[in-house]
């Protein structure tokens, strides 16, 4: 992933001055594995960015339990603020890895939104993607039964290699268990002990970090 401003979804259609004026604002801060980058229900202070490693968006449920809402890598961005001049996190961030993050104060963020069309357009367009993301998760943790959320992940992992024209049924998997597990809204142990019965019907192979997808059809009938 290429680490430059200039390489930011978000950010795409900015001028060479508007893309001047951006990094002049921008910041850059280091995380460690597990540091929180925010909490939910703080005052948004700020907009954070990825430049390297991958950070986790969740909730924590009363009673402790964490759901994962998304995984965010290198491009990403955690903004959900519309430009909003007061604003509260409506979920907190944790780094899954060492990360390195630029930040923009939300006195910036808003004059950006506020003042650039293509960047109002552009968080239209990502608000809808977080929006349908988040329907399907809704749908995924609440009518689904839990065998159908670990096919679906990894069908889900497929779909999105064949979309950046990887035809090959090898995924790299850069989440432990534990993430598939809060990403689902399950136990590691459910879903270890699914990926066992997927493993043992021959419909996939697993290997460090990785899954072999071995009969995809037949895996998208499980979901029937």
């Amino acid at each position: 992933m290429d680490p430059r401003v200039e390489s930011v979804p978000l950010f795409n259609g900015f001028s060479t001055a508007e893309m001047e004026g951006l990094k002049k604002c921008l910041r850059e801060k280091s995380f460690e594995k597990g540091e929180s980058l925010f909490l939910e229900g703080n005052d948004c202070q700020q907009i954070f960015l990825i430049r390297e490693g991958r950070a986790k968006l969740y909730r924590t449920s009363s009673s402790g339990r964490e759901q994962i809402l998304e995984t965010l890598g290198p491009g990403d961005t955690c903004a959900c603020n519309p430009g909003c001049a007061a604003w509260s996190c409506v979920s907190s961030a944790e780094a899954l890895t060492p990360c390195k993050v630029w930040y923009l104060q939300r006195k910036d963020y808003v004059h950006l939104v506020q003042s650039n069309s293509k960047l109002a357009h552009t968080l239209n367009l990502l608000f809808a993607e977080k929006l349908r993301r988040f329907s399907c998760l809704i749908e995924e943790v609440s009518l689904k039964d839990v065998r159908k959320r670990v096919v679906k992940f990894l069908l889900d992992m497929l779909n999105e290699n064949e979309s950046k024209g990887e035809a090959q049924k090898t995924l790299f998997v850069p989440f432990t268990r534990q993430e598939i597990a809060q990403r689902i809204g399950t136990s590691r142990e459910t879903v270890a002990r699914y990926l066992h019965e997927l493993k043992r019907s021959k419909l996939i192979d697993i290997k460090s970090h990785q899954i072999f997808i071995l009969q995809k059809e037949k895996l998208s009938q499980l979901l029937n």
